[in-house]
């Protein structure tokens, strides 16, 4: 089964609650050994997909998105049927046709309920409207089929990565888009092909009244299409101008109903590919820092200590930059500590080859100030790490080395032996 990138990220949250439920469980099921990835979000990506095929949570993936596909079906059938509804029941009645009960109809829910989505909706944690009907549906569809633990990793993962708000705001955009543009199509089909007649029709309001109101209806079509405001007269009066008429109304429609909610749509969703492309895993997050450090264990034990294949008689040096700017904080391979508290100048981990070549890169062409470099203690102090080092010091006017001691301080001593050896500050935290 070919997974998403969503999806990728939705099975590691999922996996993540079921690490914390049973971790002896799940690593019972999959061993750390088995991961072959550089980083750490690699790792834990790999790691959610491997277990979930064998654990058979893709079927149940497969399952919610086939009912989700179906959901989204019967609902466009819903919005469509609903929009030529709207516009049957407005050219249903006894001609003439009351303009303003026919723009009031076919408009005021429309923005209505759209001014009610930008008051409330945004604001909510969880699926509203259109959307928390749908996911409300979709739910107990998947706990019928004792799938339910999909659904709050799902929830989990849409507002980590932010994703929840633009998700409901394509939902529902795209759900009053189709009942709009369906009313403003029928309305066109019904006025090319059949002869109707207007009037500016009412009981209590007076023609001045009529007459303002029609004018504020018509300043946003005007604007943008430069509509003509058929002319009010007395509510018994019928419009002389059927054809003004019809076109003026349509245009309404098109206007109010479909342009306000297809602009939405389109903007939620540039806004969720946008975020869609910038998700990372929270890998500092319970379940997920312990798993990373295991897997780190597992490749360590696994490995050789060394494999540097360069001339072993070959001493790093360590030059520094005579000047440079700015103080950072950079994790080395990856961070042994996930609750530690880094300043706002941290630039991450750096794992891959390309990454650590890049920060090198960076900072010949502007070096720094003061560079920290936090490196786990349990990982080997190789030559290949000393001469990184060594590298990232002709950078940076100072060079701090932060050995974290995390869980285990297997090679804490032989990393104070080369630092010390070298003369490179460390401190170990």
């Amino acid at each position: 089964m070919n997974l998403t990138r969503f999806e990728q990220f939705w099975l590691a949250e999922h996996q993540r609650l079921r690490d914390i439920t049973d971790p002896q469980l799940q690593q019972a099921q999959f061993k750390f050994s088995e991961v072959s990835a550089a980083t750490p979000q690699a790792q834990l990506l790999q790691r959610a997909v491997r277990l979930s095929e064998r654990q058979g949570v893709l079927t149940q993936l497969r399952h919610w998105q086939q009912l989700r596909r179906l959901l989204s079906v019967i609902f466009a059938l819903l919005a469509l049927l609903a929009g030529i509804g709207t516009s049957q029941a407005v050219l249903s009645q006894p001609q003439p046709i009351s303009l303003l009960f026919a723009v009031s109809l076919l408009l005021l829910p429309n923005l209505l309920l759209f001014v009610f989505w930008v008051v409330f909706a945004l604001r909510r944690p969880r699926p509203t409207g259109v959307t928390g009907v749908a996911y409300t549906l979709l739910t107990l569809l998947q706990r019928k089929r004792g799938e339910g633990a999909l659904e709050q990793s799902w929830l989990n993962h849409v507002q980590q990565q932010r994703l929840l708000q633009p998700l409901m705001a394509l939902t529902t955009h795209g759900f009053w888009l189709l009942l709009s543009s369906a009313a403003w199509l029928t309305l066109i089909i019904y006025l090319s092909f059949n002869d109707y007649s207007f009037q500016w029709a009412t009981t209590i309001l007076v023609t001045d009244q009529v007459q303002g109101i029609a004018q504020l209806i018509n300043s946003v079509p005007n604007l943008l299409f430069a509509a003509t405001l058929p002319p009010v007269t007395d509510s018994a009066a019928t419009l002389t101008d059927a054809n003004a008429a019809g076109r003026w109304l349509t245009l309404c429609v098109l206007t109010y109903g479909v342009l306000p909610r297809a602009l939405a749509a389109f903007g939620a969703l540039l806004l969720l590919v946008w975020r869609s492309q910038q998700m990372q895993l929270p890998v500092q997050l319970e379940g997920h820092a312990a798993v990373v450090q295991a897997i780190a264990h597992a490749q360590q034990r696994g490995t050789t200590v060394d494999a540097d294949s360069g001339d072993g008689r070959a001493r790093p040096r360590f030059q520094y930059a005579t000047h440079g700017s700015g103080h950072y904080t950079v994790s080395m391979d990856y961070e042994a500590d996930p609750h530690a508290t880094v300043s706002d100048d941290y630039l991450g981990v750096v794992a891959s080859y390309a990454d650590k070549q890049a920060l090198v890169t960076r900072f010949t062409a502007v070096p720094s100030a003061q560079l920290q470099v936090r490196i786990a203690a349990q990982l080997t102090p190789d030559r290949s790490s000393l001469r990184y080092l060594a590298q990232l010091a002709a950078t940076t006017q100072q060079l701090t080395v932060v050995l974290v001691r995390g869980q285990q301080a297997t090679y804490l001593t032989q990393w104070q032996q080369q630092l010390d050896q070298y003369g490179v500050d460390y401190v170990v935290a």
